[in-house]
């Protein structure tokens, strides 16, 4: 009997160890967040452990939205879904795609952003002028388009396009080298593969058709976009972020960091 009421004391004390450290926590006023901290552009973590990129940018307005202090915690990528569940930081933002499988496992919040795809075209190419997605539909019917195998991207096509000669590479180099090199008429991708060719000799005489294709336009195909993961049940974290995530989308402070990082706008409008 005596030996009972001690393991119902011990276990008692220790949920209220595991309850005062959640609520330490908030009353410290801190988020901690877990991200990549080696994917250029979105996450940077330096030797000191300052992060930057879009993904901080992102982080940090939620952070100033809620009135918290951001803390950082730098994880592979691989690895971030269970440290998080292991209570090693509080949320992920680290350009997290919104997946059906990865659902199973966490919350999200709504989604903030996506990577843009385009069509990239010769810019003598008479269709470099097309303003619509139903016109490049229609327009590149039998010619050649070049994709990456695997992507969401290829899938895209093959679903909406199905009239075009499809050719598929196992790199981004083998697809621009051979658009380059005109055996190809027309290449998709996203936006940060074309801003790096664009810039290159190989790319000064191409163009981006100017029609952006975002996971809206399928998200069956493309995706959600992306989204802050958390732990599954947390209805008033999930609440909070959600709002503060609104509120910088419709500010324009998450086209602002994608503008920055991309040069390109990056933001999924919000629907709340």
């Amino acid at each position: 009997m005596i030996i009972s009421k001690i393991i119902k004391s011990a276990l008692a004390t220790s949920l209220l160890v595991s309850a005062l450290a959640t609520a330490a926590s908030a009353k410290d006023g801190v988020l901690r967040i877990g991200t990549e901290g080696d994917a250029p552009k979105f996450s940077m973590a330096d030797p000191s452990g300052n992060v930057t990129g879009f993904d901080a940018d992102i982080a940090n307005g939620i952070c100033a939205e809620l009135k918290l202090k951001c803390e950082f915690v730098v994880q592979t990528f691989s690895s971030l879904v269970p440290s998080m569940d292991s209570d090693r930081f509080d949320v992920i933002i680290s350009g997290l795609g919104i997946t059906a499988e990865r659902q199973k496992k966490i919350d999200y919040s709504i989604p903030y952003a996506t990577t843009p795809l385009y069509f990239v075209v010769a810019k003598d190419s008479p269709l470099a002028g097309l303003k619509s997605l139903p016109e490049i539909e229609k327009a590149i019917e039998g010619k050649s388009v070049g994709v990456v195998t695997g992507t969401t991207y290829a899938k895209f096509i093959e679903k909406r396009m199905p009239g075009v000669e499809l050719k598929t590479y196992d790199a981004t180099t083998q697809q621009t080298a051979d658009l380059a090199s005109g055996r190809i008429d027309v290449a998709f991708g996203d936006s940060p593969t074309w801003m790096d060719f664009l810039a290159t000799p190989d790319g000064a005489n191409f163009t981006k058709i100017d029609v952006k294709i975002m996971a809206v336009d399928d998200p069956d195909v493309l995706g959600h976009g992306m989204g802050v993961g958390m732990r599954k049940g947390n209805t008033e974290l999930k609440a909070k972020v959600d709002a503060a995530l609104c509120k910088m989308v419709n500010d324009g402070k998450v086209k602002e960091a994608s503008m920055h990082w991309f040069q390109d706008d990056y933001t999924i409008p919000c629907k709340k």
